[in-house]
């Protein structure tokens, strides 16, 4: 009887652990937290400079395919010249990513824009590319509207995060609406 009551209590408190633990969170848009531990990646998650293909069907009907590659992630970033009251991120460190988006010679054109980026914390928020253009951003900038990418070429640009100072990401999520999102593993500091 002691063990089904010990066995018992394990499992309920593995599944507690589970529902609500300190990655648990309603809101996965929510704005990172400070962290505490190392950064670990996600499991599955695809080393930076290594690209992923991708291939789809548009709204039109028409076949849509290309690689995305996260080529690099600085913080804090080089450039970066913007002021504090620009972001609601209470102590902010600026961060850049650099992405490459390119369309397949036997795709339509491919739209690009900062939207689908996130940069993703190990306590499971994430944070949005913020949508940061103009001034005080390093360049070149990856498009915060839409940018047409022709099919067999290219288009690479920065986006500038604003990251809670103390915090460091540990993997860059790529998520567009009709597909699985895509991991990268940011290398710790």
């Amino acid at each position: 009887m002691h063990a089904r009551t010990t066995i018992c209590a394990v499992v309920l408190l593995l599944a507690a652990t589970a529902c609500a633990g300190p990655g648990h969170t309603d809101e996965p848009d929510a704005r990172p937290k400070q962290a505490t531990a190392k950064p670990v990646p996600a499991a599955g998650a695809l080393k930076i400079g290594v690209g992923h293909h991708w291939s789809d069907t548009d709204t039109d009907g028409s076949h849509i395919s290309g690689t995305t590659t996260v080529m690099g992630y600085t913080q804090p970033a080089k450039g970066a010249t913007l002021s504090d009251d620009v972001t609601d991120v209470p102590h902010p460190v600026w961060a850049t990513l650099d992405v490459r988006l390119c369309a397949d010679a036997t795709s339509t054109t491919v739209m690009a824009s900062q939207t689908p980026w996130s940069l993703g914390f190990p306590d499971g928020t994430r944070g949005r590319a913020p949508l940061f253009s103009g001034s005080g951003v390093p360049k070149p900038e990856y498009p915060t509207g839409s940018a047409a990418v022709r099919p067999g070429s290219c288009l690479r640009g920065k986006i500038t995060f604003a990251v809670e100072r103390g915090t460091r990401p540990d993997q860059v999520i790529y998520d567009v609406e009709s597909r699985d999102p895509v991991g990268w593993a940011v290398p710790a500091a």
